[in-house]
């Protein structure tokens, strides 16, 4: 029997769509027509066609800039009058990552069949994230789906450039923290040993840094294997807290905001996220519950996710939002000010704009600010170690010159 699928308006006016099986296209409508829809279409599902694509190497990783490229493609075609259906099928030639291609893939026959696309991306929960689905959802009702596209690269185009910004700061301290400990290890592994057998042949009474060292030396030599096992199963022990558990989430998110230099620059990237975000849903018309609640998933930090929680709770009893974010303790009084000044005037989107090109500003000043201090820290950090090394090994050397040590 024939597959048809239908666009209807139920009793309470709202949008429904499906997919029936029937003789024809009359009893489609017959049928539905009984149930007390308003029928708005009614079309046969074709024979589910084939996309041939070019043989290709694929990535296994989705990276942000996979998804923020992806959006802004869809709005480019969509916006250049290109039906959703032949969009799909050319982004598919396009993409570079595998999740997102076999999420595509599996979207593009869904919506050949007759479902939403909102539906058939809520299916890939690990490529796309709640926020997205309600914003193309908002997009698909108002017959904006290209704005919605539109809205959401630009976020994400945001959150990346943010990202790329702290990444490349931080190569060249990552880079001379890896120089510091190859550093302290070879001395400790190698060349330390090397002068304690010649103390030991000679039979030297050893100055107290020296024999220190020496003996660091030794139970590192020893127990090193132990140590780096000891390391990774404690790595990987915490991670799982962190990942599985919420107690552990939200102790780890809180000991990030906490930390010195690294946590207001955290607390500045999701604060910037948080404006963003919430400004793109309500220009995309999505109700300020569902957007507190769906922002509140996006900022990646479980204290403001539990500060969202509250916040609708209250803005569900009639309050302004300003006064929960004050209340939270976790927003500066500008962004509640802002907040404040956008709901009393009908501008909120504008002045959380306002916001979120603050932030991205501060943290840009913050990345510059911590990778300037970062340098000259752990370089005075790596002449000291090995300045220490370095001295006490050849102690014993310069005693013997001025005879302070005897045979």
């Amino acid at each position: 029997m024939p597959k048809f699928k239908y666009a209807a308006r139920d009793k309470d006016r709202k949008l429904v769509h499906g997919i029936v099986e029937y003789i024809d296209k009359d009893e489609v409508i017959t049928a539905l027509q009984s149930k007390g829809f308003i029928v708005l279409s009614v079309a046969p599902i074709k024979k589910r066609s084939k996309v041939k694509i070019a043989t290709k190497k694929l990535r296994m990783g989705l990276r942000l800039e996979d998804s923020a490229l992806f959006c802004r493609q869809m709005a480019t075609l969509l916006n250049a009058g290109v039906t959703l259906l032949r969009s799909l099928t050319i982004l598919l030639r396009e993409v570079d990552s595998r999740p997102l291609y076999n999420a595509i893939d599996r979207i593009r026959i869904d919506v050949e069949e007759g479902r939403t696309l909102h539906d058939a991306m809520a299916k890939h929960p690990k490529v796309f994230h709640a926020l997205w689905i309600s914003l193309v959802e908002a997009g698909e009702m108002s017959g904006q789906l290209a704005s919605s596209f539109d809205n959401l690269a630009i976020y994400l185009e945001g959150i990346c450039s943010v990202t790329r910004k702290v990444k490349s700061a931080l190569v060249y301290p990552v880079i001379l923290i890896m120089v510091c400990v190859a550093a302290i290890l070879i001395f400790t592994l190698r060349i330390i040993p090397m002068f304690g057998q010649i103390y030991k042949d000679f039979k030297l009474e050893l100055p107290g840094l020296t024999l220190a060292v020496i003996n660091f030396s030794n139970f590192m030599q020893k127990y090193i294997i132990i140590i780096t096992i000891f390391c990774a199963a404690l790595f990987f022990l915490l991670k799982a807290l962190v990942d599985n558990t919420r107690t552990g989430r939200l102790i780890f998110d809180t000991i990030k905001l906490k930390m010195p230099l690294l946590g207001p620059l955290i607390h500045s990237i999701i604060l910037e996220r948080f404006a963003h975000g919430l400004s793109v849903l309500i220009k995309s018309g999505i109700p300020i519950l569902s957007g507190l609640d769906l922002i509140g998933k996006a900022c990646g930090n479980k204290l403001f996710e539990n500060a969202m929680e509250l916040v609708k709770e209250d803005v569900r009893s009639g309050k302004p939002i300003s006064g929960p974010l004050e209340e939270s303790g976790l927003f500066p009084v500008m962004v509640t000010q802002m907040v404040t000044v956008g709901e009393e005037t009908g501008k909120l989107s504008e002045l959380l704009d306002r916001v979120a090109v603050y932030y991205q500003e501060r943290m840009n000043t913050m990345v510059d600010r911590m990778t300037a201090a970062f340098e000259p820290l752990l370089l005075v950090f790596l002449g000291i170690t090995v300045g220490v090394l370095v001295v006490a090994m050849y102690l014993p050397i310069f005693k013997i010159a001025t005879g302070g040590i005897a045979y």
